[in-house]
């Protein structure tokens, strides 16, 4: 007996002390997809609006905190005043985003 079957043989007889014996899961049999997850309540700060994101460099983030500084607004506000200027200066609707 190779110490790996001597390893398995040991795992099973403590483990059939402990639990019933379960049916032998076999390698081949096609796994069943996971439910899918229920997905969480939307806070209510967050209803009717979507997320908008981006991947910048760390510059970015800098300086928009220091303008955070300056102006006591928060990252949405200020990515929202910013994104109305941009629709100000390509002449598309600005949101008001009140």
């Amino acid at each position: 007996m190779s110490k790996l079957t001597a390893l398995q043989a040991q795992l099973e007889k403590a483990n059939s002390r402990q639990t019933p014996p379960a049916a032998p899961v076999s390698a081949a049999a096609p796994s069943t997809p996971a439910e899918p997850r229920p997905t969480s309540a939307k806070a209510p700060s967050r209803e009717g609006k979507t997320h908008i994101g981006a991947y910048l460099a760390a510059d970015f983030k800098r300086s928009l905190r220091l303008v955070q500084a300056q102006t006591g607004e928060d990252t949405q506000q200020l990515i929202a005043r910013a994104l109305n200027e941009l629709f100000r200066s390509h002449n598309v609707p600005v949101v008001d985003h009140n």
